[in-house]
């Protein structure tokens, strides 16, 4: 439901709070996977924020999706320490892809986006959730958020306190989802030919 400013700014004001609300309600819902949580995680970092949710500022999107990645992964890392844990710990790539690109692997930005928003999304969200937190966020950061190994590395050293998080890791942790992703398309595209 609008609030008062945004109906004294019009419609384009509660289009915008519309839009910007479902936006980092679906971000935080990839991230985390629960839809309560999900819609706490975006009511605490929207009023962490400076955000005036109906007017178009420059940059306060990016500011609160930011704000809600942070509290996203402080909330998973709570959930599975072990999985955010980088010292000894090795990713598997399997040599499936040798690349961080989506495309290398098989999977366009049209299929991406068919995934996040199309009738594969339940698909995606069953893949995300038998990932481990920590590469389920790696993968959200990467391929929606669109964010670089080096910038997704930073945001994992802030939130973990962990050196261990370099954009190496991340870009290995990265292709091994991509691995898995393009391994589960392959079978059900199998699977719905044969």
């Amino acid at each position: 439901m609008p609030n008062q400013d945004c109906l004294e700014q019009g419609s384009a004001g509660v289009a915008r709070a519309e839009h910007t609300a479902l936006e980092l309600f679906q971000l935080a819902s990839l991230l985390v996977g629960d839809p309560q949580e999900a819609l706490q995680l975006v009511e605490e970092s929207v009023s962490a924020s400076d955000l005036d949710p109906c007017a178009a500022e420059p940059g306060a999107e990016e500011r609160v999706r930011r704000k809600l990645t942070e509290r996203a992964l402080q909330w998973m890392r709570q959930r599975a320490p072990q999985s955010f844990e980088v010292e000894g710990t090795s990713v598997s790539l399997g040599g499936c892809v040798e690349t961080d690109d989506l495309e290398a692997a098989g999977i366009s930005s049209a299929k991406l986006a068919e995934m996040l928003s199309g009738g594969q999304r339940q698909k995606l969200r069953s893949w995300l959730d038998d990932l481990p937190m920590a590469q389920r966020a790696v993968f959200v950061l990467r391929a929606v958020l669109g964010r670089n190994s080096q910038t997704a590395a930073e945001e994992f050293r802030q939130v973990c306190g962990a050196d261990g998080w370099t954009a190496d890791y991340v870009s290995a942790m990265f292709r091994s989802a991509l691995c898995s992703l393009a391994n589960q398309l392959a079978h059900s595209t199998s699977a719905a030919t044969a």
